[in-house]
């Protein structure tokens, strides 16, 4: 599988690293591993990933947190954390059987909470919703009940058609068919958010400091300082951890 993300680039900032792995960009570590240098341009003003759709936030959280599919470096939709999936005959429910023994981490690379689940990704879109994301709009019309719900005229967030049938398996109910609708899996705002450490942060949760998140991709960010330095390190219980081939990622502010 062509996974796990780090930050380069000119524009968008983000490659896979099957690509990373292929360019003579990053350099050995004196530790041996492998270390990528680059800069970046702008902080960050929030790392919830669920609510912002800068490209501030996402050139960062995008190597951090996983969803049920991604994109490859060919563009094509590939399994991420849902490993199969299936659509109804009239193609207005997809339920997806997520991965076993992906875990939420913290930026201390201690395991939090056990397993990413499928409750987590029902999390993710009430957060998206209650917090009015700046991308909610990508889905709200799609997701049977969600623009009810965003408009304020139901505050029962279970009429929305999102459902954890079990802890591996999810389920998205839409209003209409949409052949695109697995595109749409990709954005911030279908991504999972741990309930537990939601709660906990309170206000705090996606503030600008490496603790300010949990982490379930291919990467933990270990240190933030505004406009001077970014640093992330290689997630140790990543899943697919052996197709992610760079350990560190050093980026220095160039305004």
């Amino acid at each position: 599988m062509n996974k796990g993300k780090v930050l380069l680039a000119t524009s968008a900032l983000l490659l896979s690293a099957g690509v990373l792995a292929a360019c003579s960009g990053g350099k050995s570590s004196s530790s041996g591993g492998q270390t990528f240098s680059y800069v970046y341009t702008q902080d960050p003003d929030t790392l919830d990933y669920s609510i912002s759709n800068k490209k501030s936030t996402s050139e960062f959280t995008g190597n951090a947190i996983d969803g049920l599919l991604e994109v490859d470096k060919y563009g094509n939709l590939i399994p991420s954390l849902a490993k199969d999936w299936t659509v109804s005959k009239d193609g207005l429910t997809y339920t997806y059987k997520l991965r076993k023994g992906v875990k939420w981490m913290t930026s201390e690379g201690e395991e939090y909470g056990g397993e990413v689940k499928a409750q987590d990704f029902v999390t993710g879109l009430k957060h998206a919703a209650d917090k009015k994301s700046q991308a909610i709009y990508l889905v709200q019309k799609s997701v049977k009940g969600l623009d009810d719900y965003v408009n304020g005229k139901t505050k029962d967030f279970s009429t929305v058609g999102v459902k954890a049938v079990d802890d591996h398996t999810l389920q998205y109910t839409l209003n209409q068919p949409e052949s695109f609708w697995n595109s749409k899996l990709t954005t911030a705002t279908m991504m999972p958010v741990n309930a537990k450490f939601l709660e906990s942060a309170g206000k705090d949760f996606g503030s600008v400091k490496p603790n300010g998140i949990l982490y379930n991709g291919a990467y933990i960010l270990k240190s933030f300082t505004s406009k001077s330095q970014i640093e992330l390190e290689k997630n140790p219980e990543y899943y697919d951890k052996k197709n992610v081939h760079i350990d560190t990622v050093k980026l220095t502010y160039f305004d």
